[in-house]
């Protein structure tokens, strides 16, 4: 039964144009930023397949209400879908580990944890879903400047920027505009964190 629900939950929300262009995106930024191209686009991928999944998990409520036939919705195995996500981000930091060492593999377990503290505060809380789209978008450019070659350098900011925007242009969709000027707001913040630590 759980193979039949992953079947139908790659087809319906991961096997689609427009993942493949986010995941192309990043691999894109990533080639831009990194090196070992193989290794890339396998962790690309990883982290495409277990942040996609871990957004349906935590949009379980609002999915409910705005679209009662999705695949997680009407999952009998829905622990099973949580182990996966969980395996997945460990193998991702493996993959973090091998491809950029073991100090940024910790830095991916911290930045994990902080999302998971987003997730658990807001997943109750459809008042507060446009604010975890604009922090949890916020995976992209972190990504990119973890396994980034040289995070201090001003072309990997503005490439970790493009990565945030473009993906959080295609939330306005179901968000609306609203959340555009909070984004704005966290775009400059990120900004001026990153001028302090790269002065």
């Amino acid at each position: 039964m759980f193979a039949t629900e992953t079947v139908s939950y790659l087809s319906e929300r991961i096997l689609t144009i427009r993942v493949g262009l986010i995941w192309l995106m990043v691999l894109v930024c990533l080639l831009l930023t990194a090196a070992q191209l193989p290794w890339l686009a396998v962790a690309s991928a990883m982290f495409i397949l277990a942040f996609r999944l871990w957004d349906d998990l935590a949009d379980l409520t609002y999915d409910r209400q705005h679209h009662p036939l999705r695949c997680l919705v009407r999952s009998v195995n829905l622990k099973s879908f949580h182990v996966a996500q969980w395996t997945l981000l460990a193998g991702l930091a493996g993959m973090v580990q091998f491809i950029a060492g073991g100090t940024r593999a910790l830095i991916f377990l911290g930045l994990v944890m902080a999302f998971f503290a987003i997730y658990s505060a807001t997943t109750e809380r459809l008042s507060l879903r446009s604010l975890r789209v604009i922090l949890v978008v916020a995976k992209y450019p972190a990504f990119i400047l973890l396994l980034s070659l040289r995070p201090g350098d001003s072309f990997v900011l503005i490439v970790a920027l493009a990565a945030y925007l473009l993906p959080l242009l295609d939330e306005v969709r179901s968000s609306g505009p609203r959340i555009l000027i909070p984004a704005v707001g966290f775009v400059g913040l990120s900004i001026l964190v990153w001028l302090v630590l790269n002065p």
